[in-house]
């Protein structure tokens, strides 16, 4: 009993541990895309939304863009392509709830975030 009483104990302090410590990831991102009803050169226009839905800053955001063309580029400072990857926003900050915007004309992209780095000072209360 007493050994079962121990062990619990010691699993009951790292749950807390970890809990205390920031859960948050890229998953955490969410992405909306909609159609503006634009057209440009004869492709439709698209407004695509990030929005951090952790309760923790995360920078340096990156999404997919294999593949990704569109006929009216995007500004390079709100997405800058790295060959398979685009980084969202030059790598800023994008805190707790916080949404980036960016618009393009195209054929309609999936996009997928990949990867980001959270504050390490986060203390997430999830």
């Amino acid at each position: 009993m007493a050994l079962a009483l121990k062990y619990f104990v010691v699993f009951l302090l790292l749950s807390m541990v970890s809990q205390g410590l920031c859960r948050c990831s890229y998953k955490n991102l969410q992405i909306g895309t909609v159609r503006t009803g634009r057209e440009i050169a004869g492709q439709p226009e698209w407004t695509v939304s990030v929005i951090n839905t952790c309760n923790c800053l995360q920078k340096h955001v990156t999404l997919t863009c294999a593949g990704f063309a569109p006929v009216k580029l995007v500004e390079p400072w709100l997405l800058l392509s790295h060959g398979l990857t685009c980084l969202l926003i030059k790598g800023e900050a994008l805190p707790a709830g916080a949404s980036a915007q960016f618009s393009y004309a195209g054929e309609p992209y999936i996009f997928r975030p990949v990867g980001s780095a959270v504050d390490p000072s986060c203390k997430d209360s999830l």
